[in-house]
């Protein structure tokens, strides 16, 4: 180590209380809902070099880990005091930008007249225009849908705001007021942190900041390789799907494949995407640059290392003993102007596979998956005396975590998409001619367990006026539900209903997008987590007290835990009877009868030689190749298994 321990650990607070005051600056300056009170934003510091040395672990989204900032930082060069980097591309920028409404600022910090390290900060903008509000579609297939592309800029130069280029950025979204605050706000943040910087250099000294900056990147990295060493050594795998499109009862486009084989040994891991879809022509593709430790591909290892051992510093050494192989032209390696909208779909995705990955490599501190999606409700309307199209952030609708090993799954918030704040209600309906009439936990939803899964959200919302328009993306886990692990059973899958209960009641699916009239109520219900352990260990006190809060009813503490409920109270004897009938534990992941009847019908070995011989295709002609060949293979197969044979006779047809 260069540093004392004393000043490296003082340091260490002092760079993560500058990224903090940051994310608290932006927090509280930005204008839109979707930064101030989702917080889906972020901060961070990092090495000249593109490595992130101080993340945020208090407010903001904590996605910054793993971050590729070199291409970003490379593209601009050289740089002046003053200057600030503006883009939304994730080819240009290597992959940093994952989809195109999360605009990123950046600007060189100094220490005299030397660049010490850079600021970063992104916020996720409520539209940066494209052809629906909100600027983000599943069904996109072209990226010029998707909204303004910013290539890598100087936003400011020595100073001075381009003010031309700013005029361009805000004249193509649908909320140009709320884009400039959120940006300024942005440009605050950089500032605080050269003045924080130049404060810290102050009173240590520009080679006492590089030298503490060094090591606590090298501090990180030697105890995640220390946790690692704790994993059993081997190869996992799992495999886990983003969910397709059916239009009455036939596919029309097929669930896209995550396999991943985490292979640990010696310390290290090695992330293998290889028999992974294609990309695809809908906008779910996740740009990565090919970058092993990127930020999504990560973010539940990161998390593992930092439940382990909470005070190991946090910032990307924690990702330096991670390799990964990403085949390019795939759903994590996709190539350029693949569209990337709800790229969260297969981010969420990936970290359930971790998961799977853990629980195999250390059964004893598995965790049961969580919802797996995060659907963001984008409410649009028109002023009715301007004319105006106003856009509203609604909410940030996840589902419950899954059971933990000493704890029950959280409620209403997930793993994957925790970090994200709910907005107040009021201010929806202040915002857009709305009325939300259902905001809660959602019973039965939860996967019974030892430790149960968290509970899932309803939300029921009635429009007041006609022609509003609800844009939700990223719901999922609609057929294919959260799985449960060591005996527990998978959580109650999502849905979406337009008027429930009426004249012209209709499941949606996963929404995208809908337009209302007066009068018209949107129900949706997310998953809730998959349970942990087996049922039958749950005490039936505990099962009492989660009915009488309202997250199971009696049928249900019958049906999965074996528990007699009598006017809340157990029945000892009726349960000690009942629950000598509950079926014997599962297997150490229970994937939920959809996922099992799939998997049944297409075959693991089928998937990957299809998708074995589509890679062997130029890149443009994958996405649609895939498709083709899987529909054709589905429907000659009828209700039956997808054979070996059959992919063959396909392929050879379709040349």
């Amino acid at each position: 180590m260069r540093s004392s321990p004393v000043t490296r650990e003082i340091l260490s607070h002092r760079l993560t209380a500058v990224v903090e005051e940051m994310a608290e600056t932006i927090r509280r300056t930005s204008f839109s809902v979707f930064v101030k009170q989702t917080a889906d934003f972020g901060t961070c510091l990092v090495t000249a070099e593109g490595e992130v040395f101080a993340a945020p672990r208090a407010i903001s989204g904590n996605l910054m880990i793993g971050i590729p900032a070199r291409t970003a930082i490379e593209s601009l060069g050289p740089y002046h005091p003053g200057d600030v980097g503006i883009s939304n591309d994730p080819d240009a920028t290597g992959g940093l930008v994952t989809h195109l409404p999360d605009i990123w600022l950046w600007a060189p910090l100094y220490a005299g007249e030397r660049i010490i390290a850079f600021a970063f900060s992104f916020v996720h903008s409520s539209d940066i225009g494209g052809d629906v509000p909100g600027s983000i579609s599943w069904a996109h297939t072209d990226r010029c849908q998707e909204g303004l592309l910013i290539p890598p800029a100087k936003l400011r130069e020595a100073g001075r705001t381009n003010e031309a280029l700013l005029r361009t950025i805000l004249s193509n979204t649908r909320v140009p007021e709320q884009n400039r605050g959120d940006i300024e706000a942005q440009l605050t943040g950089l500032a605080t942190a050269q003045r924080r910087i130049d404060e810290i250099v102050t009173g240590y000294g520009a080679a006492a900041v590089g030298d503490a900056i060094e090591d606590l990147l090298d501090e990180a990295a030697e105890r995640a390789a220390r946790l690692v060493d704790g994993l059993r050594d081997g190869r996992y795998r799992f495999v886990d799907y983003v969910e397709g499109l059916e239009e009455d009862g036939a596919t029309t486009v097929p669930p896209t494949r995550l396999s991943l084989e985490l292979t640990v040994s010696g310390g290290s891991t090695h992330l293998s995407f290889a028999g992974t879809s294609p990309q695809v022509a809908e906008a779910i593709n996740l740009p990565t640059g090919g970058e092993p430790g990127h930020y999504m591909l990560v973010f539940a290892l990161v998390n593992y290392f930092c439940s382990l051992d909470p005070g190991i510093p946090y910032n990307s050494g924690l990702v330096r003993g991670i390799t990964a192989e990403l085949p390019p032209g795939s759903i994590v390696n996709p190539g350029p102007g693949a569209t990337c909208g709800v790229r969260a779909a297969v981010f969420f995705r990936i970290m359930d596979c971790v998961l799977g990955c853990l629980a195999q490599a250390a059964p004893e501190s598995a965790l049961a998956t969580s919802s797996g999606a995060v659907a963001i409700a984008t409410v649009a309307h028109a002023d009715p005396v301007t004319g105006r199209r106003h856009v509203s952030v609604g909410q940030p609708l996840t589902g419950g975590s899954g059971g933990r090993p000493a704890r029950d799954g959280l409620n209403g918030t997930s793993f994957t998409g925790g970090w994200l704040r709910n907005v107040p209600n009021e201010l929806l309906e202040r915002d857009a001619p709305v009325l939300v009439e259902e905001y809660r936990y959602r019973p039965d939803s939860g996967g019974a367990g030892r430790r149960p899964g968290g509970a899932g959200i309803v939300l029921r919302l009635r429009a007041l006026a006609d022609g509003v328009t609800l844009a939700v993306r990223g719901m999922e886990r609609l057929f294919f539900q959260p799985w449960g692990v060591n005996g527990g059973r998978p959580g109650a899958p999502g849905r979406a209903v337009l008027n429930p209960g009426r004249s012209g009641e209709r499941e949606l699916g996963r929404v995208n997008v809908v337009t209302l009239a007066a009068g018209d109520v949107l129900l949706i219900e997310t998953a809730g987590g998959g349970g942990l352990g087996d049922p039958a260990g749950r005490a039936p006190d505990e099962v009492a007290v989660d009915a009488a809060r309202g997250l199971i009813g009696p049928e249900q503490a019958l049906r999965a835990y074996g528990v007699v409920l009598r006017d809340g109270a157990v029945d000892a004897a009726a349960t000690e009877r009942d629950r000598a009938s509950l079926p014997e534990r599962a297997a150490l992941f229970d994937l939920g009868a959809a996922r099992r009847a799939y998997d049944e019908r297409w075959p693991q070995a089928v998937q990957e030689q299809l998708i074995a011989a589509v890679e062997r295709l130029p890149r443009a002609r994958r996405a649609g190749a895939y498709r083709a060949a899987y529909l054709a293979a589905q429907a000659r197969a009828g209700a039956g298994p997808v054979t070996a044979e059959l992919i063959r006779d396909v392929i050879e047809e379709q040349g």
